[in-house]
């Protein structure tokens, strides 16, 4: 419970964003964009090669842009200092790391840098943030 006046009981304040949780929210966010340019995209370029049906290419837009929004609400959490987007942030992060991995691999060797340092990066800031808030 909260001791200050100003807040009704049962509501605690929120406390305010440090720099790791604001590092992990644009690391999430910029995520989320890149999903959101796919989701418009994908249909665009495919469709000049179309392999699928175009309802394949559609729900996939469809689902790409529900996940962009999943990120940006996630990002969006980060950015405000609350606590519950930490777990979702770590598990979408640690789920990247065999997708950069593979890009490696595959010799794709920037798009690998982006996306296993844009995951450590972020996992280490929310790891940062946990240990200042304990």
């Amino acid at each position: 419970m909260s001791t200050d006046k100003s807040v009704p009981p049962g509501i605690v304040p929120r406390r305010h964003a440090g720099t790791p949780r604001l590092v992990a929210a644009a690391v999430i966010g910029f995520q989320a964009l890149g999903c959101a340019v796919l989701a418009v995209l994908f249909p665009l370029v495919s469709a000049q090669r179309a392999t699928l049906s175009s309802t394949s290419h559609v729900m996939f837009s469809v689902v790409t842009a529900l996940f962009a929004a999943a990120l940006a609400l996630v990002a969006r959490g980060l950015w405000r200092g609350l606590t519950w987007p930490r777990t979702a942030t770590v598990v979408w992060l640690v789920l990247l790391l065999p997708v950069g991995w593979a890009m490696a691999q595959a010799g794709w060797g920037l798009v690998a840098a982006l996306i296993l340092g844009g995951s450590v990066a972020g996992i280490l800031a929310v790891a940062a943030e946990s240990r200042a808030a304990a």
